[in-house]
């Protein structure tokens, strides 16, 4: 129906606090006949008496109602301005409810298959991390849930995200109202998957949540990032038509992960992901180490420069490397070659150490 498809996830956007006094809370959702399971589920009694209601007339003014008692049993809404006669309210009217976040979020989490570990988001007002989609082991995306007042704030929300994530992340929101095709483009750069819980999870009839599509379905994107059997754990780039070696960089962000960049795309990858995981053991192979060596010698190594791999073992590791990148970037030339008359290995590619900041 439609109160628990809509009107539900748009009311719980727009609720200030995420709390309200209960004659609220039936009067924006009248006729819904799951409201009492969801009430059980999913509010929680506060201390808190409603000193305000909403009115309940249609007197057009929109404004809200003084609540004042005169006993226990004599409670009434007052209209500020005297357009309207006063009307009775109940003592239970007045209690305020709030939303029980974690009933709802671990809801939510279940029904989406995500690994719920919910942790409030520093710096990012009315957002919570849910969780993680983890498709395979070694893959995590987290998932995010943020609930904005204006489209100005949920791009705020977004830029934050962005920067504190350069890996694709889910962001959960109500409803799409808030989406600005600002926000829309920078999640859409970051491949992250972005879902409106009016949309996806509707409440049936009895208040219960539903999903209108499988985590397959909905992270789709997600699952093209799992590695093919018989690949190692490789995955491979999204290179685009037209990218030579040269147009490539690759820059370690730590021991075990790069961040690769072109002019068109780009990506944050392990090891495993690369295809350089021994098999045995799961720890990097020579031919992760390798790659290693060339960042810290800027993609040049000859038999004088500081490296872990031994100078007579290059020719083979070379080789094998070589094959590795070509399989990850669907790439068919050569990115390292042997310069004879220097001496040295060289990348046709751009790498850099841990902790150059410069694409250049």
């Amino acid at each position: 129906m439609a109160v628990s498809d809509c009107l539900l996830w748009q009311y719980l956007e727009d609720l200030p606090g995420q709390a309200a006094p209960l004659v609220e809370w039936h009067q924006h959702l009248d006729g819904w006949s799951g409201f009492q399971n969801f009430q059980n589920r999913y509010l929680k009694l506060t201390r808190n008496h409603a000193t305000a209601v909403d009115c309940a007339t249609q007197c057009g003014l929109g404004c809200p109602r003084k609540v004042v008692t005169h006993a226990p049993n004599d409670i009434v809404a007052v209209c500020p301005e005297r357009e309207e006669q006063p009307y009775p309210l109940k003592r239970q009217d007045t209690l305020i409810y709030s939303v029980n976040r974690p009933s709802l979020h671990k809801d939510i989490c279940s029904a989406l298959g995500i690994d719920h570990r919910e942790s409030r988001v520093d710096g990012c007002r009315h957002t919570w991390r849910l969780g993680d989609f983890v498709p395979t082991a070694g893959l995590v995306f987290p998932v995010f849930l943020t609930q904005q007042e204006g489209q100005d704030e949920l791009l705020e929300i977004v830029k934050n995200l962005c920067l504190l994530h350069a890996d694709p992340f889910v962001l959960l929101t109500p409803t799409r109202r808030r989406l600005s095709p600002p926000a829309e483009q920078m999640l859409a750069q970051r491949k992250a998957v972005f879902l409106a819980l009016e949309n996806e999870m509707p409440f049936d009839v009895q208040g219960c949540l539903q999903v209108r599509r499988t985590p397959d379905d909905l992270f789709a994107p997600f699952h093209e990032e799992i590695p093919e059997p018989g690949s190692g754990g490789m995955v491979h780039f999204d290179t685009p038509a037209g990218i030579s070696w040269g147009r490539i960089t690759i820059k370690f962000v730590d021991g075990h992960t790069v961040s690769i960049h072109t002019t068109k795309s780009h990506g944050r990858y392990n090891y495993t992901q690369m295809g350089m995981a021994n098999t045995r053991n799961g720890n990097p192979t020579v031919h992760w180490t390798l790659l290693l060596d060339f960042a810290e010698n800027r993609g040049v190594i000859d038999n004088t420069s500081p490296k872990d791999t031994p100078f007579h073992n290059m020719p083979k590791r070379k080789q094998d490397l070589s094959k590795k990148l070509r399989q990850f970037f669907r790439l068919e030339d050569e990115p390292i070659e042997y310069l004879k008359e220097e001496g040295c290995y060289r990348c046709h590619f751009t790498i850099k150490p841990e902790g150059d900041d410069e694409f250049a």
